[in-house]
């Protein structure tokens, strides 16, 4: 819900102090990239240390993010304090340890799905609200993202117990740095790099769709440009929200339990690579309602791709090191999300429909990848 309430207006108040869309797109690059240096970090001293302190340290380190986007008054600031949140948010490997910690083996994916649904959650109300705050103040947003990591930190404080298993305490190979990343072999090397392909085809969506709606429904010099851009924004977003909610909440943990995990991995994909290509066509057509059925369907095929990806991450590590393993994927993930923005403003400056269009090519490698990994029930 934090980053939701900021991501609608981070675009429009970046270009308020005098940010170009190249630029603006890189405030997403900084934020991922502290999320793929320190996930690693995190999960390999949640492994060691536990899940509990890892998860204070971190959402510490959040709150002071979001009180640093509040206080901007720079462009120099607004990258600082997304660096900042970054460093915090690297923690959600360690979040989805807890949930492998605590499942047996064919119940992990259906758990994963709790954290998708409680991301689509977080993507309802907080662009939702973050909308409506920036009408009045552009630090409202980030204020309140701020008094929700303190709050965060209350429920760990007083709800979460340790679930790292004893077992994991100084078991040799907890050390992890970026060689091992590279270094990782069979299932998890090709689960990966389908990770890698898949969102740096929805990092190039992610930082190109606010652009796109404010290029196709906000006339040159009309009043409240950024305003109305924003509201656009998070309307798209909430559908997205709503439709993830649903998917990941509801259907995918159903579906889990008679399909494999492989096999909705690659209808995410399929979905995903489609739902790209539509955005620009719907464009075109000019009606914003119709345009949403896109991210609808784009919360579909990320609401089958991720829970089924964390289950087959989860099954391919030892017990011993879950943290690692899945801060592998998430160092893969965030390093899709410094990709996309890379190249996000360059595509969509020579044309509107180009970071979408190159996202769908990369979903269907990631598709073609996803072949070799194998069927698990």
């Amino acid at each position: 819900m934090g980053l939701g309430l900021i991501i609608p207006a981070q675009p429009f108040l970046a270009k308020s102090f005098g940010a170009s869309a190249a630029t603006v797109t890189q405030l997403g690059t900084v934020y991922s990239l502290m999320q793929f240096i320190l996930s690693p970090v995190w999960g390999a001293l949640s492994d060691r240390f536990g899940r509990r302190p890892i998860l204070l340290m971190t959402l510490s380190v959040t709150l002071c993010g979001h009180v640093a986007f509040a206080l901007s008054s720079t462009l120099t600031l607004l990258f600082v304090a997304r660096a900042l949140t970054g460093v915090g948010a690297a923690n959600i490997s360690t979040a989805q340890a807890v949930l492998s910690d605590t499942h047996p083996p064919q119940e992990r994916s259906r758990a994963m799905a709790l954290i998708g649904a409680a991301f689509g959650l977080g993507f309802v109300l907080g662009p939702a609200i973050g909308g409506v705050l920036f009408h009045f103040d552009y630090r409202a947003p980030a204020a309140l993202a701020a008094a929700l990591a303190a709050g965060n930190i209350a429920l760990v404080l007083s709800s979460v117990r340790e679930t790292r298993r004893e077992a994991a305490v100084g078991a040799p190979g907890n050390r992890h740095s970026l060689a091992s990343f590279l270094r990782a072999e069979g299932a998890l090397q090709q689960l990966v790099l389908t990770t890698l392909c898949m969102m740096t085809s929805f990092a190039l969506m992610e930082q190109s769709v606010g652009l796109f709606i404010e290029s196709v429904w906000v006339a040159p010099g009309e009043a409240n440009s950024m305003e109305k851009a924003t509201a656009l924004t998070s309307a798209f977003l909430v559908v997205v929200g709503i439709s993830a909610v649903i998917v990941q909440g509801f259907l995918v943990r159903r579906w889990l339990v008679s399909k494999s995990e492989s096999f909705l991995l690659r209808c995410g994909l399929l979905v995903i690579a489609a739902s790209l290509v539509l955005i620009p066509c719907l464009g075109s057509v000019g009606s914003f309602p119709l345009f949403l059925t896109s991210g609808a369907l784009l919360a579909l095929g990320s609401g089958l791709f991720n829970p089924s990806m964390l289950g087959l991450i989860s099954l391919a590590c030892p017990a011993d090191r879950q943290g690692v393993g899945l801060a592998i994927n998430q160092s893969a993930a965030a390093m899709g999300r410094i990709l996309g923005p890379l190249f996000a403003g360059a595509l969509f400056s020579r044309g509107s429909a180009l970071p979408f269009l190159a996202g769908s090519v990369l979903a269907c490698l990631a598709l073609g990848m996803s072949w070799r990994v194998k069927a698990t029930r």
